[in-house]
């Protein structure tokens, strides 16, 4: 089983409902071809991934299930994927059996007790990719512990880039440019922690 290892680097923007629906129009984009990935987010049930500074999730897109490990970089997110079956992913959600292969051999080496971990909470998201300009973008609807939001993202070589992208996105769809440095996972969890 391997497990392939990429840079993320990414600038976002949450929108109002309004201002995604402007967008899609500007794009010219049809939202029955967005895609619906669910996010699992993954940890200890007092945090000490999140309080280590990694972010570890299964996504569930159409039939396949990835397990991401999230750490931060200078400029992006380190991420190390490996691919699962539906059966490790439920036999984590039903039965808190972490998935065997090299993220789980990994997390054992940096200290972790992968016994412990836990899916705690889910975020769902409608996807739309498109490119614009010749940059990529995904404009994201999300849904967790009965919060919407709305957001864009760019996804670029660098972090100026796919900011200088975001803005000028907002410019020619005339609507506010709001930066957000709050990932979905660290959304989510806080959502239930306000909830709980």
């Amino acid at each position: 089983m391997l497990m392939s290892t990429n840079v993320e680097i990414e600038a976002k923007i949450l929108v109002s409902e309004t201002d995604f629906q402007q967008v899609f129009k500007f794009l010219h984009l049809n939202e029955n071809d967005a895609v619906t990935q669910i996010n699992y987010y993954i940890d200890t049930p007092d945090g000490e991934l999140r309080n280590f500074g990694f972010g570890l999730r299964i996504r569930k897109r159409l039939d396949d299930y990835t397990l991401t490990l999230k750490s931060p970089l200078a400029e992006g997110t380190l991420e190390k994927n490996q691919s699962l079956t539906k059966k490790d992913y439920e036999r984590l959600a039903k039965d808190n059996i972490f998935p065997e292969g090299p993220a789980k051999q990994f997390l054992e080496t940096l200290g972790f007790e992968v016994a412990t971990l836990r899916i705690i909470t889910h975020l769902t998201t409608k996807r739309l990719e498109t490119m614009y300009n010749g940059r990529h973008l995904a404009l994201d609807r999300n849904e967790y512990s009965g919060i919407v939001d709305y957001e864009i993202e760019s996804e670029q070589s660098a972090i100026s880039l796919a900011q200088e992208t975001l803005k000028l996105l907002c410019e020619e769809a005339k609507i506010a440019f709001n930066p957000n440095n709050i990932s979905k996972h660290a959304r989510a969890l806080r959502a239930l922690s306000t909830k709980n």
